[in-house]
C-alpha cells in the first residue's frame, strides 16, 4: 500500500487479492491507521448493491472467476461473497462512511466490450480460458499467481485495452472523489495497482 498527496488531499491505495482470506486484515489496518473520509473500492456499483443481502454461497460468479479461485484457492482459502468487499461494506456502515464502487459498472462493461471487441478476439478469449483451467501456474505464493493469470488472461490485446480501461476509469473516480474528500482509502484489485499508481502518479506532477 502507498499514500500520496493530490492538490493536498491524501489518497491511500492498498491492493488486495478479491476473494483471499487474510486480505480483509489489510482493509482493517489500513482504516484504522488512515481514518479515510470516504472508501473508494474497485468493484462495480452492482456489487455495492448486494453485498449487504447476499448470503454466503449466493455469489454469481463467470466461469472466468471460477476457474480463477480455483486456481487461488490453492494458495489458501477463499471465500464467496469476497470477505474483503464485505468487510469494506461493513466498516463503512459501522462508521458511517462512504462507499463508493470505482469500477464501471455492468452496462458500461458490456457497451465497451461490444465497441472494442471483435467476434475473433471474443471466441480467443473464450479457448484461453478453458485452457486455463488446466494450466500449471508457475506462482509459488498468491501475489505470484494474481500477476501471473492477469498475463495469461490479458494476453489478447483487446482485453488487455480493456483492461487499461478499467484501469483509467478507477483513476478517474478516484480523482473525482478526491474534489469531494479530503482522506480517501482506495482498495484496489492486485493486478491493476501498479497501474493505477503510475497514472496517478502522473495527475500528482501536474
Amino acid at each position: 500500500m502507498k499514500e500520496i498527496s493530490i492538490e493536498g488531499k491524501r489518497l491511500l491505495i492498498v491492493p488486495i487479492i478479491y476473494g483471499l482470506i487474510g486480505e480483509e486484515k489489510k482493509i482493517k489496518e489500513a482504516f484504522n491507521k488512515f481514518t479515510p473520509d470516504c472508501i473508494a473500492i474497485g468493484i462495480p456499483p452492482e456489487d455495492i448493491e448486494i453485498v449487504g443481502n447476499i448470503k454466503d454461497g449466493e455469489f454469481d460468479l463467470s466461469l472466468q472467476h471460477q476457474y480463477y479461485l480455483f486456481h487461488l484457492s490453492k494458495y489458501g482459502k477463499i471465500s464467496l461473497p469476497p470477505l474483503d468487499i464485505k468487510i469494506a461494506y461493513e466498516i463503512s456502515c459501522k462508521n458511517n462512511i462512504p462507499l463508493h464502487a470505482i469500477d464501471i459498472d455492468d452496462n458500461e462493461y458490456a457497451d465497451i466490450l461490444t465497441k472494442n471487441v471483435s467476434i475473433f478476439s471474443l471466441i480467443r478469449h473464450s479457448r484461453k480460458v478453458r485452457k486455463l483451467l488446466n494450466k500449471e501456474f508457475e506462482a509459488k505464493n498468491a501475489e505470484e499467481f494474481v500477476r501471473e493469470w492477469n498475463k495469461e488472461i490479458n494476453s489478447i490485446g483487446a482485453f488487455r485495452r480493456l483492461e487499461e480501461m478499467r484501469e483509467q476509469r478507477m483513476v478517474e473516480n478516484i480523482l473525482s472523489l478526491s474534489r469531494r474528500y479530503k482522506k480517501i482509502l482506495a482498495i484496489v484489485p492486485l493486478e491493476k495497482y501498479d497501474g493505477i499508481m503510475s497514472k496517478l502518479e502522473r495527475y500528482k506532477k501536474q
